[in-house]
């Protein structure tokens, strides 16, 4: 007589899905965590193909979704909206949604519960749970740092989408590189003067490319956000007085965009114009000081990062308390020679 299998046992409770075809993703308030964000969008979009889905984001953001063919509608509230405020956009939208994918506790995740969309589902963040319908868990194994990319596509991998695939990280093809090369120069970072290179040392770059490559138009592209706008604009006007072109006021992302993508390289600090030269596919020359490029580089191969690893970082600091080490020990030489390689695969493509 042959034995019988052993029973298996039921689960608790079933595997989390989407439902319905009406899909709302909150938008990260970020804008370099929206930018980590979009390889999970796009996973997304190919687990559910036939399925309507529109991000909701900041009016600043505005210009990161629409750029994405994958998105079908995006919903724009004020940057200081409130969560009533943000409902009654929802609520007056064309669309009434079924799920909502909510990444982090705040005024859009409270809109979306307030507007009742049947299912919400995000991680178990403090604040938020209380807003979800269904909670989304990923098991945490001790392990070397991991880029924040994949907070974002393990939670669809819960879901049941295909994550780690090319397609997810891939981004339209630039325009044709101009005739004569232009390189763009963002040497200020929203996340403190301790991520922002001498800008000495940028002349210098300059100088030095323009040794080796006569010709080149230099640009700069910078904004005051986060930052003390008399500094930012003596920093802005030292570049300028040093052969850079500088771009006209506080240009908005879809403006941003459009300067980066007619550009044939970049060269910046970290902070948020990297990351949207990434999401863009410009090759740019990224410095790195306080931060850990392992958790929070610009994604992409093209984005080529130049870091002096000292005995303070990552310290994560906006305002440096030593001597601002991890900035000052990365060469002149080191910037001019990671400048010509992204400029190389520029061309190359």
């Amino acid at each position: 007589m042959s034995k019988l299998p052993e029973a298996v046992p039921c689960p608790d409770k079933p595997p989390l899905h989407l439902k319905g075809g009406y899909l709302c993703v909150a938008a990260p308030v970020d804008l370099t965590e929206a930018c980590f964000s979009v390889p999970a969008v796009r996973a997304l979009r190919r687990f559910r193909p036939l399925s309507t889905m529109a991000v909701l984001c900041p009016e600043s953001q505005q210009g990161l979704w629409a750029s994405m063919p994958e998105v079908n509608h995006v919903i724009v509230y004020q940057d200081e909206a409130s969560a009533r405020q943000i409902a009654r956009i929802l609520t007056d939208f064309e669309i009434t949604f079924e799920s909502a994918v909510v990444w982090e506790a705040g005024k859009p995740a409270k809109a979306l519960a307030r507007v009742g969309v049947l299912q919400r589902l995000g991680y178990p963040a403090s604040g938020l749970e209380k807003l979800l319908t269904d909670v989304v868990t990923v098991a945490r194994v001790p392990g070397p740092i991991e880029h924040r990319v994949r907070y974002y596509l393990n939670f669809v991998d819960q879901l049941g989408g295909d994550v780690f695939v090319r397609g997810n990280f891939e981004y339209a093809a630039l325009p044709i590189p101009p005739e004569k090369p232009r390189i763009v120069i963002a040497p200020l970072s929203e996340y403190g003067s301790a991520y922002q290179w001498p800008v000495e040392r940028f002349i210098d770059v300059i100088d030095a490319m323009d040794a080796s490559h006569p010709g080149i138009n230099w640009e700069i592209l910078g904004t005051d956000a986060g930052h003390d706008k008399t500094d930012a604009r003596m920093t802005l006007e030292a570049l300028a007085a040093g052969k850079a072109r500088n771009l006209p006021g506080k240009l908005n992302l879809v403006k941003v965009i459009e300067a980066l993508s007619k550009s044939s390289a970049m060269l910046a600090c970290d902070g948020e114009i990297a990351h949207i030269a990434a999401h863009i596919g410009l090759p740019a020359a990224v410095i790195f000081g306080p931060n850990e490029p392992e958790w929070k580089r610009p994604l992409g191969k093209q984005s080529l990062v130049i870091r002096e690893h000292v005995a303070c970082s990552p310290c994560y600091l906006a305002e440096c308390p030593l001597d601002r080490r991890c900035q000052d020990e990365v060469s002149v030489e080191k910037v001019a020679d990671s400048l010509q390689e992204a400029l190389k695969l520029r061309l190359s493509n």
